[in-house]
């Protein structure tokens, strides 16, 4: 097979699997609310940008995306002397040093990013963000 006919035959595969993604969104779409439809086209040209723009500063940032960072949720502290924790039993309450209706914390590897309040979310606790802490928000909290 001569090299013009070779690429012709892998054009004609591109065409014909480009024609099937296109009849399966076609399928999809009907599933799918307005909404839906617009952010999963929105996600897929993001990511077609991406891949053929790995050069940009999205591009160069597409590939941290998937590095787990820790969260924590904080909802209050307390300074104990080791013959405080020692006579802890399983009826004992620890008072904390927030009340119970202030913002709780939202850290991410340890920095305050955020502020919420603590919700249950199927027998689980969640979060509610009311608030996003900016860095210079930050360095005032450091100051208090």
């Amino acid at each position: 097979m001569s090299e013009n006919e070779q690429k012709n035959v892998e054009n004609e595969e591109e065409t014909t699997q480009t024609s099937s993604d296109a009849l399966e969104q076609e399928e999809e779409s009907e599933e799918l609310s307005p909404d839906e439809l617009m952010a999963m086209q929105y996600a897929q040209n993001s990511y077609a940008h991406n891949q053929s723009h790995p050069e940009t500063e999205e591009g160069k940032l597409s590939i941290l995306l998937d590095i787990p960072l820790e969260v924590t949720v904080e909802i209050g502290s307390t300074e104990m002397a080791i013959e405080e924790i020692l006579k802890l039993n399983p009826n004992s309450v620890i008072e904390l040093d927030r009340y119970i209706d202030e913002p709780i914390d939202l850290k991410v590897n340890g920095k305050i990013i955020a502020k919420g309040e603590l919700y249950t979310v199927k027998n689980n606790f969640g979060i509610k963000i009311t608030q996003i802490i900016t860095p210079e928000d930050r360095m005032k909290l450091l100051d208090m």
